[in-house]
């Protein structure tokens, strides 16, 4: 699952999307084109090195480095047991133009159908970059919890103590109600998920709201 992709070149911000063969992406944007492999980012992949590694309320988060040619990731990512996500942070140089990209993307092993019984609350974090008019921003981490109403197939999702990771400057929360799930995936306006694991252990997703976009990580409780 991959959000909108923002591209930075040449003192403009642009908005594109990719098109992808499996987890090999392709974006192109005032004719510099870049293809990468959404596995380089993946914490659990071979080719990842994962630093600041912490736990935060039930899922891991870290920040992850990678190279795949001329392409360069530094991306603050979440992840659990049977997903990952990330915020795709990365730069490169296609004809001779430098750029810098967010990838919005959340992978795993899908549920395929919305909870019905258990636990409805799922904790986790969330990791973002900000959009500034004709730059990305600095990168943004902070709280989940998602709560659902599994007799009316909808659920409720809140960003919290959102922070820049250097500066600690804070962000208001960003929340989300009344998202209806269906089949195992939930979708709003700006937000984009999944339920994760057999059963439905966990879930994830992407979003773009209040100048933000990223991805979370989610562990039911």
């Amino acid at each position: 699952m991959l959000g909108d992709i923002l591209v930075a070149v040449q003192g403009r911000l642009i908005r594109t999307t990719s098109t992808c063969d499996g987890t090999v992406c392709t974006i192109s944007a005032s004719g510099v084109s870049e293809t990468i492999d959404l596995r380089d980012v993946d914490p659990s992949g071979p080719t990842a090195a994962v630093t600041d590694r912490q736990t935060r309320n039930g899922v891991q988060l870290g920040r992850i480095t990678a190279r795949d040619d001329g392409v360069r990731f530094a991306s603050f990512g979440v992840w659990g047991a049977y997903n990952a996500g990330f915020s795709g942070v990365g730069s490169g140089t296609g004809q001779d133009a430098g750029i810098r990209f967010a990838i919005p993307a959340s992978l795993g092993m899908e549920s395929g159908s919305n909870p019905l019984t258990g636990s409805a609350t799922w904790t986790g974090a969330m990791a973002g970059v900000r959009i500034e008019d004709t730059s990305l921003g600095a990168e943004v981490t902070g709280d989940a919890t998602m709560t659902a109403d599994l007799g009316a197939a909808s659920l409720d999702l809140a960003f919290t103590n959102i922070a820049e990771r250097f500066s600690g400057i804070q962000t208001a929360d960003i929340r989300w109600r009344g998202v209806p799930m269906r089949k195992g995936s939930f979708r709003t306006t700006g937000l984009k998920g999944r339920f994760y694991g057999p059963d439905h252990e966990e879930a994830g997703g992407v979003f773009e709201r209040s100048g933000i976009a990223g991805a979370f990580s989610l562990a039911r409780q």
